[in-house]
């Protein structure tokens, strides 16, 4: 069962218009939710949320990489089923039948670029997604099931972008790091581009100024490390060791479970997982809070986003069912 919504597409400027202020009262779950809204989705409370972690794969995957990433994912969530992650791929020496594994072991596959170079219209945008959106469905995966994209360098290009993902059908963006949202105080959960999001802008690229109704971002908060901050756990220059790399991720999802619970996204390359103690700290991390923490769930983003369209308390979360195996 599904709770994604049905999206009207934009094609050009023409269409789109200048978001005007949030009304909670018409802007409702599943498909809407106001950049301005502080609560947890359905009014719950911290300890009746789930910690939602999710483990994002960005650029190349292939047959040198894929076992390497294979080794994250070995335990499983409360309700037995194993944790999976999300895959933002990159046509460049990509292996397609890497990918079909992936998918058919229960893994979300999203777009990212041909070969991690940014579009600079609209129209380029629009072909960036389709052609290597094409490229994973000639992979036998259900182009239904392609729903994310993520911006090469966590650059994205605002409304041109924004463009090409409402015409490419995706619900989701998750491209934008941010160092405003980035503190226990102020992180902010997944929202949609139907109403006003007042000054928010990305840590880098371009801002989305129009209205673009049922698409939701994700936000990517800027991590911070021994007086270092950084947008993702590669591009901190102070990981020296396994527990370096272990006390980046789990500083920072601290962050997350002691705040609002807003989900926590690990954004993770193939140059961070070629180094052994890097990859080592990271699977100590994901072993480590599951084990330890009895309402956290490692997911791919396209299921945080449908517990966020559908919240559901932890002590139910068993019968949810984007969550099960099957």
């Amino acid at each position: 069962m599904m709770f994604l919504a049905t999206f009207t597409v934009i094609i050009g400027l023409s269409l789109a218009q200048t978001p005007e202020p949030c009304d909670k009262d018409a802007c409702l779950l599943p498909n809407c939710r106001c950049f301005s809204d502080t609560d947890i989705p359905g009014a719950l409370t911290p300890q009746e949320t789930p910690q939602i972690v999710t483990i994002s794969m960005d650029y190349t995957l292939n047959t040198e990489y894929a076992p390497l990433y294979e080794q994250i994912f070995v335990v499983n969530n409360p309700n037995g089923c194993p944790i999976t992650g999300t895959f933002y791929i990159q046509d460049l020496n990509t292996n397609y039948d890497s990918v079909k594994a992936f998918y058919e072991k229960k893994f979300e596959i999203g777009v990212s670029s041909f070969n991690g170079t940014l579009p600079t219209t609209s129209t380029g945008w629009i072909d960036l997604m389709k052609g290597v959106k094409a490229k994973i469905v000639g992979a036998s995966i259900d182009e239904k099931q392609v729903f994310g994209y993520r911006a090469p360098q966590l650059a994205p290009g605002g409304d041109d972008m924004f463009i090409g993902i409402a015409d490419q059908q995706f619900l989701y963006d998750s491209s934008c790091g941010t160092s405003e949202y980035a503190t226990q105080s102020t992180l902010k959960w997944p929202f949609t581009y139907d109403y006003d999001y007042g000054s928010f802008t990305c840590n880098g690229g371009q801002a989305v100024n129009l209205k673009f109704p049922g698409r939701w971002q994700v936000l990517i908060p800027e991590l911070e490390f021994n007086d270092e901050k950084c947008a993702t756990p590669q591009g901190c220059p102070n990981i020296e060791t396994k527990k370096d790399a272990f006390d980046i991720l789990y500083n920072n999802f601290v962050k997350h479970y002691d705040g609002n619970r807003a989900p926590y996204t690990v954004v993770v390359d193939p140059v961070w997982m070629k180094i052994d103690y890097k990859r080592e700290g990271l699977i100590q991390f994901v072993e480590y809070v599951r084990a330890a923490f009895d309402d956290v769930w490692v997911v791919n983003q396209i299921q945080a986003l449908q517990w966020v369209q559908n919240p559901t308390p932890v002590a139910n979360l068993t019968d949810f069912e984007p969550w099960k195996c099957t």
